[in-house]
């Protein structure tokens, strides 16, 4: 009988290690699976990280191109007011120059004949 308890007592402990190395085993698969799944958690955190910041980063070339856009146009009615037309500021300077160049035309056509005059006489006087 001695022979015999022993004799199950080592299948007893032979079945425990293997329950136990069994036990382990599952254990470590499911450490390798928590591991992997975490991993696989952290890869789709930093794709959503990415996404969210190429939208905030469109978003915000958006916002700066309309507030471009508004600040250019503040700047045209500002100069216009200011400066005035550029177009209508030439078109008044050009018919000015022109108003002046045919007054001084008209001078000179007025006052050749009496420079004409005087420019001989001077020549043509002799003083001794």
């Amino acid at each position: 009988r001695r022979v015999l308890l022993r004799l199950h007592g080592a299948q007893d402990t032979a079945l425990e290690t293997m329950d136990a190395t069994a036990k382990a085993h599952i254990g470590i698969q499911k450490l390798l699976q928590a591991e992997q799944d975490a991993a696989e958690i952290v890869a789709k955190a930093k794709q959503d990280k990415v996404a969210r910041l190429k939208q905030a980063k469109a978003e915000a070339d958006e916002e700066i191109a309309a507030y471009k856009a508004q600040r250019q146009a503040q700047f045209k009615v500002f100069s216009k007011d200011k400066l005035g037309d550029s177009g209508a500021h030439s078109k008044t300077t050009q018919s000015a120059t022109e108003e002046e160049l045919l007054l001084i035309s008209q001078q000179v056509a007025g006052n050749k004949d009496t420079m004409m005059n005087m420019l001989l006489q001077s020549v043509t006087e002799v003083s001794v």
